[in-house]
């Protein structure tokens, strides 16, 4: 009974809306997919860390798919972040320091469960810094996490999934997929090639 934008909770801050933000980043320039993916949250999660996460993620996924530094990826993800949430933003700059120091992740996954908005955030950069060129062993580290790791496993999937497209995943995973021959048949669509 109220408009989309006020349909969220205000309080609502875990990581729902996060999760699901970063197709604005495979349409739309920085600004203007952090801007949308920031919007997008209120359907659901209006908290800021939930805003702040959402407006990162969107960033992230065009930085990655435009192949930039992955330092330079971060640090326009964590100023992203920082126009609704500075906690946020913080957050994603310890992770990312911690990543840059080597600290284990059974230290800063522990640290960063991820089922709040900014927690998921800051562990997808930290797994982001470690794994950027190893799609596997950054999937198989959130997936293997102690917290919410089905959702750290999809958000960090999103980011090196669009740096290293299709070919970054073994065989068997594509192949596995639950109805892949439709979503491969959708890429050839796009693509302009018969399935």
């Amino acid at each position: 009974g109220v408009p989309w934008h006020l349909a969220g909770g205000p309080q609502a801050g875990g990581c729902g809306s996060v999760m699901r933000a970063y197709p604005f980043g495979l349409f739309f320039p920085a600004e203007q997919a952090a801007d949308l993916a920031l919007h997008h949250s209120c359907m659901t999660h209006r908290h800021p860390i939930a805003l702040a996460a959402c407006a990162a993620m969107a960033t992230g996924v065009v930085g990655m798919m435009e192949r930039d530094l992955v330092p330079d990826v971060l640090a326009r993800m964590i100023e992203a972040a920082s126009v609704a949430s500075p906690v946020t933003a913080s957050m994603m700059q310890d992770a990312c320091l911690r990543a840059a120091c080597h600290n284990s992740p059974d230290t800063v996954l522990n640290r960063y469960l991820g089922w709040a908005a900014h927690d998921a955030i800051a562990a997808t950069c930290y797994l982001l810094a470690r794994h950027y060129d190893d799609p596997v062993a950054a999937v198989l580290e959130a997936v293997n996490s102690p917290g919410d790791s089905d959702s750290l496993g999809t958000m960090v999937g999103a980011l090196v999934g669009a740096r290293h497209g299709l070919s970054g995943w073994p065989v068997e995973w594509v192949r596995d997929v639950e109805r892949s021959d439709e979503l491969l048949a959708v890429l050839d669509e796009d693509a302009g090639v018969e399935p």
